[in-house]
């Protein structure tokens, strides 16, 4: 009898034996009341950790330091950026000097932002009115100086002492012609183009390419190709004088007219020792130097600028 009961105490010893048993229960409901005591405490900590860890941000965060990401982001023009940290500033320090000096950046930046969209409107209803009008031009592999230019009936070119010759133009047509010196470091340069555009709409369109012909020769023997002339080669010049010109139907003229260089060089020099006179330059390949439509955006990075308009 004494075998079985204590058989079976021991059968039961992880819920107790007798009134053994409701104390190990009760050990049981203690441990699990600590464990739950713990995990709220190590709650508490955590809550207090973060409050420390706030209220050291906080102090960390002065009225410099904030303007300091005021002016930082002012700085690199970010207005949104600028407007949350000096909300940050002024809603901890509304009454000081930082949030004052602070204000002062988020002013002038909206006041600048708004005089530049004011420019932009304005560039935008002048059109190519707001291009400026340059008379020089600076290209890849030379540059430009005009002197004149005008719409006529005649463009004269290669005088040679006491002639020079001249293109009459056909009937319902003129010439768009201009007086130009260019000027390069090479021997052989590309020469920039300039091309005649007209007024349509807000843009410009493409009337053609000036073509090149010499304004003078030393002397009529070189203008035969009997010498040859050191002045109308940048072997031996860096500056030449040119006569430019194009026929343009009359109905094409709409005004104003404007002549525009392209940055990219492409007129070409030719020589021909049988030829009247015996050197030339083309510009057969300057047709994609110079695009069928221009406007006003196409002259921000400098490929092209309008160096006459004719009114």
């Amino acid at each position: 009898m004494r075998k079985d009961l204590l058989f079976s105490c021991l059968a039961l010893s992880l819920t107790g034996c007798g009134d053994g048993g409701e104390v190990y229960k009760k050990e049981a409901e203690g441990l699990r009341s600590d464990v739950k005591s713990l995990q709220a405490e190590i709650t508490a900590a955590k809550g207090k950790i973060v409050k420390l860890e706030q209220e050291n941000t906080a102090l960390k965060e002065t009225p410099a330091v904030l303007l300091a990401q005021v002016r930082r982001a002012s700085d690199s023009e970010d207005e949104a950026a600028t407007r949350v940290a000096l909300a940050s500033l002024t809603s901890r320090y509304p009454d000081s000097a930082e949030a004052e000096t602070g204000s002062s950046f988020l002013q002038k930046m909206v006041k600048d932002r708004e005089a530049k969209e004011q420019e932009a409107h304005r560039l935008a209803a002048l059109g190519m009115k707001a291009i400026p009008v340059k008379a020089s031009f600076a290209a890849d592999d030379s540059s430009v100086s005009l002197q004149s230019a005008q719409i006529t009936e005649q463009w004269s070119f290669n005088n040679h002492g006491d002639e020079y010759e001249y293109r009459s133009a056909e009937r319902g047509s003129k010439y768009i012609t201009a007086k130009v010196t260019y000027s390069s470091k090479s021997k052989d340069p590309r020469l920039a183009p300039l091309v005649v555009y007209a007024s349509n709409g807000g843009e410009l369109k493409r009337l053609g390419v000036m073509g090149f012909e010499f304004v003078s020769w030393s002397s009529y023997a070189t203008f035969l190709g009997n010498y040859h002339d050191d002045a109308n080669d940048f072997a031996h010049k860096a500056s030449i004088r040119f006569s430019l010109g194009l026929q343009v139907p009359n109905e094409a003229i709409t005004k104003p007219l404007y002549i525009v260089a392209s940055s990219s060089g492409c007129a070409d020099r030719s020589s021909d020792r049988f030829g009247n006179p015996p050197v030339s330059y083309s510009t057969y390949s300057c047709e994609q130097s110079a695009p069928n439509v221009l406007r006003a955006g196409d002259f921000k990075d400098g490929r092209f600028g309008i160096v006459k308009r004719i009114d």
